[in-house]
């Protein structure tokens, strides 16, 4: 996913642009959590209602994915 590696290297104003593709792309419904994901991974809050309903639940599956983001930033820690 291009906003994984966005978020790893911190390019949050590209990540932004992703967001509106991701959109775009999922406005029909089918894989709308990605824009959700997107969020999660750059560590800002969802901006829109969300249908997507996680497992876990939004906090561990956003604490999650902020995690991944994290030790891919600093592998070594």
């Amino acid at each position: 996913m291009v906003c994984f590696q966005q978020a790893v290297v911190g390019a949050y104003r590209h990540a932004a642009d992703t967001i509106d593709r991701l959109r775009t792309r999922t406005s029909d419904g089918d894989y709308a959590y990605y824009v959700d994901l997107t969020y999660f991974m750059v560590d800002r809050a969802l901006d829109h209602h969300t249908r997507t309903q996680w497992v876990d639940g939004e906090p561990v599956t956003r604490q999650r994915w902020h995690d991944l983001v994290a030790t891919r930033r600093n592998p070594g820690a």
